[in-house]
Parts: C-alpha cells; structure tokens; sequence
C-alpha cells in the first residue's frame, strides 16, 4: 500500500492514559509490553477514561446508560486529498480497544461534511482497513463509540493540487512588552511547529494574571487567520486568548501602551473596578468582600487599539484557527494576550503584507 497522507491532530475529547498525537503518525505501533508510566501500562495512540457511557445518580441509587455517549478526535490533513482508504489499528489493545467507529469527512473548500462509517466494529489487536467512495477532505473527525484505545489511524489518496505557501508574520518581527517568560519566551511560540513529543514554546508562571507580547511586524499586512496552538499543553494551557492591533511608528509605541486594553473586575452589585496592576490586584487578593465577579477587558476610550479576535475560548492539547477576524486594515504591530497564565506551543499570525 501506498504511504498515508501527512496528517496532524487538531483536537480530541479524551486521551487520558497515553499521547494521543501517536495515532495519526505512519509508523508501527510500538510493542510496550512491560514499559509501565505512573498511569500503569503504557499504550501506543488513543486511550480514554472508562464508563463514557454510564452515569451514577446517586439520589436514585441507580446508574444511567447512554447509548451514544462516545469520545471523538479530529485529524488535520497537511494537504487536501481525495480520500478512498482509512486503516485503523487496534495494535497492542487485546480487551481495552474501542469498539466501534463512526468516521466523518470534512472538505473546507466545499463545505461537505460526508459520513463514511457507521459504528463500524472493532476488533481486539487487529489491523482494519476500510475501502470508500472516493471524497475530497481536508479534516477527518472519529468518534469512539465509547470508549477505550486505538493505536493508529492512516487516511489514503490522491493529494488536491498544491497547499500554498504561507508566511507566519511573526516570524521576524521583534518582540518586546512581554509580560512573563518563566518557562520560554513568545519568540519559541512563533517557531513551535510540532518538531518534539512534550511540551515546548511559551508557558508564564502560574501566578500571572493575564500575560501579554507585543509583535512588531517587519512590514505593514492585513491579517487574515490567526493559529493559537496549544500542542501538549495538556493541563496548563491558557483559557482564552485575545489579539489588538494597530498602525503605527515604534516611536510612538510606548505613549501608545497607556491606552491598550486593560483587565476590569464587574462586581454582582453593578461595581466595575480596573486596577492600575491587575496582577497585583489578584495576587494581593484586594477583591475581598466582594467574592463573587466577573473578568472582563476594558479598552480605554479614544484608544487606537482595534480588537481583531476580542475574545476567544482555549481549549487543552489543541490546533486553534481562527479565521473569522474583524478587519482591521493594514497594521504594524499585534499585541497578543491569553488569560490568565499557561503555555502554548504555537502562535501565527497569517495575511498579505503591503
């Protein structure tokens, strides 16, 4: 057989026992017998927790099935593909594998979303290959009905033409304005390309409170899509993410920084607190009598800063694009921030320079 299709993961529900990003690479699933990590033995690929499907209701005394709970993952195609082979592996999985599949094919440039799979079964410790009609994808998303392991899944066909060249605009811009680099800088972020098997790029201290990186762009672009990766930050990626830019000389930044946006506490009673030190606010804990409140940013009135992504949701161990930007215009400089501290191992920023 041919050689599968390069592919990446973008996202998954659950893969708590193993390194999820294994299932999608070409190579054989590693024989881990007697290999054992703090989770107990250690398995190639997907792996989730037990009872996805049952639920107990305590108050009852009785439990709840789910006949179509299920755990999912999604694979990234380096390049878009007519799609007319999937080969799963339950390679080393002889009684915890999953049981069935239902696999759906994604085409971004079309918009088809196509089922090929239906609960197809699984067998312990087999290779299974699936022969379809061929269907043009450029993502493929696997739901695990409901739970258990799967080694490996390769996708097979003919690649679509060419994937265009693209420039990360932050590659060679300078950085400066960086709120915390306890455990690397925001420059490993831009080179963060999924070249290691653990943690890399740019992760602050815990006790920050909203981290933040300027970007000074080499030449003025219109952005276009923005990737926030937080490969292998598994329990310490960031939960939101925001991104403002702006048009400007670098000699006018440091006049231009009183004005960017700024972390606000909103009480329950209506009160609306914006700490000159947000992170000193927190830490000193000064929010005391008033327990319960909301976080939000606050963009000072007249500022020149213009929000591209206002507000955006991170989640674990995931490939984030976001390309549904509010334009902005030309801009020369991109202030990155993510709330309130964590690390991620990528960050790039695409669009067309002038």
């Amino acid at each position: 057989m041919a050689s599968p299709l390069p592919a990446f993961l973008i996202a998954y529900s659950d893969s708590s026992f193993t390194n999820p990003h294994e299932v999608v690479l070409a190579d054989e699933p590693k024989d881990c017998r007697g290999d054992f990590t703090h989770m107990g033995a250690k398995y190639w690929g997907v792996e989730s927790r037990r009872h996805k499907a049952t639920t107990v209701l305590q108050d009852e005394q009785a439990l709840a099935y789910d006949h179509d709970a299920h755990n999912w993952f999604l694979i990234g195609l380096q390049q878009r593909a007519e799609i007319h082979t999937l080969t799963i592996s339950t390679k080393w999985y002889t009684g915890n594998q999953v049981r069935a599949v239902s696999v759906y094919l994604k085409d971004e440039t079309t918009g088809q979303n196509k089922q090929v799979l239906n609960r197809a079964p699984l067998t312990p410790d087999s290779e299974h290959s699936f022969t379809i009609a061929s269907t043009p994808a450029t993502e493929c998303l696997v739901e695990c009905y409901c739970e258990g392991g799967i080694a490996r899944v390769n996708l097979f066909g003919t690649p679509l033409g060419k994937t265009p060249e693209r420039i990360n605009l932050l590659e060679g811009a300078s950085i400066s304005h960086v709120s915390n680099i306890h455990y690397g800088d925001p420059a490993r972020a831009v080179a963060g390309n999924r070249k290691e098997m653990h943690m890399f790029g740019w992760e602050s201290a815990r006790t920050g409170f909203g981290e933040q990186a300027l970007f000074h762009l080499k030449k003025s672009a219109r952005l276009e899509e923005i990737v926030v990766d937080t490969y292998l930050h598994r329990l310490n990626a960031p939960l939101t993410c925001h991104v403002f830019s702006l048009q400007a000389l670098d000699s006018q930044i440091e006049g231009l920084l009183r004005l960017v946006p700024r972390w606000k506490v909103i009480f329950s009673n209506g009160q609306e607190v914006i700490p000159d030190n947000f992170q000193t606010y927190m830490l000193e804990q000064k929010y005391l009598g008033e327990k319960n409140f909301k976080i939000k940013l606050h963009l000072p009135s007249g500022s020149p800063w213009k929000a591209v992504l206002p507000f955006a949701a991170l989640t674990p161990d995931t490939f984030h694009r976001f390309r549904d930007l509010k334009d902005c215009g030309q801009v020369t400089h991109i202030l990155y921030m993510h709330y309130p501290n964590g690390g991620i191992h990528g960050l790039k920023v695409f669009g067309v320079e002038s």
